[in-house]
């Protein structure tokens, strides 16, 4: 075997070494980021729901107001994208079927399990799944979501479990309605208590949001200084 030989076998078999290294870094990540992903789903559903139990205020018919019961579960959506987001969105579903009101299974798939999931849809505004795995603590993740992206999630979310409720309402609820036009009556009625809900949580989330900026500020400060 020639010298020019060996450089090629040697600079081939360095070529198979790195990329083997590669793709153990990459497998290394995925496990990590699932890791991080079951975990923060966990205790973003546990927050949701034990909120969901506490109200400020309950509506005669059902529904209520509660201390932003799903600023969690958004916020889980908005720093780990939409695919694990319908996955906790959905589990979040199942567990407002606990003490819920059922009238028939058809308003009960409304109601819930379609109503609580399709909040998942916030998840479609996060940041790409390359910027987010740069980023291994959750909470600093939604820094990389801009403010508009953040209200444009709370809003459809909001908005698509509004308009659930709203058809559930005028389907199984239209009774309550009286001599009002039973649409009218039902967006009023669901969008009294979420148009709270959603305001408390996109101011949180702003809070956050522009907290998250203010310390990165003052760590770079700080680290100018030194």
């Amino acid at each position: 075997m020639g010298k020019d030989e060996k450089e090629t076998v040697v600079e081939e078999q360095l070529s198979l070494e790195e990329a083997r290294k590669q793709q153990q870094q990459i497998q290394k990540n995925k496990n990590r980021e699932m890791i991080l992903t079951v975990a923060t789903g966990g205790i973003c559903l546990a927050l949701s729901y034990v909120l969901s139990l506490i109200t400020i205020f309950k509506m005669p018919q059902g529904g209520s107001v509660t201390p932003a019961s799903m600023l969690p579960i958004i916020f889980f959506c908005l720093c780990f994208g939409a695919k694990s987001g319908f996955v906790v969105t959905f589990a979040y579903s199942l567990l407002q079927l606990i003490g819920g009101d059922f009238y028939s299974p058809l308003q009960v798939i409304i109601d819930y399990p379609l109503a609580f999931t399709l909040i998942g849809v916030a998840g479609f505004f996060a940041a790409s799944s390359k910027k987010r795995l740069q980023v291994r603590n959750p909470i600093k993740r939604l820094k990389l979501v801009p403010f508009w992206r953040i209200g444009a999630a709370v809003f459809f979310a909001f908005l698509l479990r509004l308009a659930c409720h709203v058809i559930s309402g005028v389907v199984f609820f239209s009774e309550y309605a009286g001599d009002q036009n039973p649409w009218v009556y039902s967006i009023l009625y669901n969008g009294t208590f979420l148009l709270v809900e959603a305001a408390i949580t996109v101011v949180i989330l702003f809070g956050i949001s522009v907290a998250l900026g203010i310390l990165k500020v003052n760590i770079n400060i700080s680290k100018d200084k030194k």
